[in-house]
């Protein structure tokens, strides 16, 4: 990977030692050999995440990834965002040694995260409005980690029978999974973006051990039916 092919992390602890890290992944499509923009919508998005997240964050480095390109590209073999998201936690795991690290995404960028949550650190995925296809692999089985899955109803560029059919099979594989439907609700998160934001930034802190973990969030956690994988997103937040 050349310097003008590398992706772009920024952020860290903006308070001296962090006991953990969060990851932010951003979106993008499924094909695109564009270079990323910081002015992309699409990251844009996550910029305000990311933001929220050093805001409210004790003692958590936070970090946000820009791929290098827009696209998944599955046909280079190792999907892109994925080869930048593994790049990024290297070079967090560096700064962070020994350090638990939870991972938000939007879309493709939730996709992303559910593909490399086998990181040996990773102790959580937040996904908002994931892309997750028919058959799409489950993350390798570990104890301890923790996935989180919020979609509205009426998102027409990812399916949301979809991420439910995936936080079945994750269930059923062993995960601990819990889901949340917004009703009515896009795929840009400009429904109720506050509701979104707060669901985003607690889940994930908690996820980590930087804040207490949302009780609704825990909630869902303990339920074993599948009917409990469409409880309305500000159930998490009660």
């Amino acid at each position: 990977m050349t310097s003008t092919e590398a992706p772009y992390l920024r952020g860290g602890s903006s308070r001296g030692r962090a006991d953990s890290a969060v990851l932010v992944l951003h979106g993008g499509r499924e094909r695109g050999t564009m270079p990323t923009s910081p002015f992309q919508l699409s990251y844009l998005r996550m910029l305000d995440m990311y933001a929220g997240l050093r805001r409210e964050s004790g003692s958590c480095a936070v970090y946000l990834l820009r791929y290098r390109l827009r696209g998944w590209n599955a046909g280079h073999g190792l999907p892109d965002p994925v080869r930048d998201a593994r790049w990024a936690l290297e070079r967090i795991h560096d700064k962070q040694p020994g350090a638990p690290v939870a991972l938000l995404g939007h879309s493709m960028g939730a996709r992303t995260a559910f593909a490399v949550a086998d990181d040996p650190l990773v102790v959580g995925v937040c996904a908002l409005a994931p892309w997750l296809p028919q058959h799409e692999p489950l993350p390798q089985f570990r104890d301890g980690v923790r996935y989180v899955i919020a979609h509205g109803t009426a998102d027409r560029m990812t399916s949301p029978a979809l991420s439910r059919r995936y936080a079945e099979r994750l269930r059923a594989a062993g995960g601990t999974v819990a889901r949340f439907e917004f009703r009515d609700a896009k795929h840009a998160l400009l429904d109720s973006p506050g509701l979104w934001h707060r669901f985003a930034v607690r889940t994930t802190l908690g996820l980590v051990g930087d804040r207490q973990l949302p009780a609704g969030v825990a909630a869902a956690f303990a339920q074993k039916s599948s009917g409990d994988l469409g409880r309305a997103l500000s159930s998490a937040l009660a």
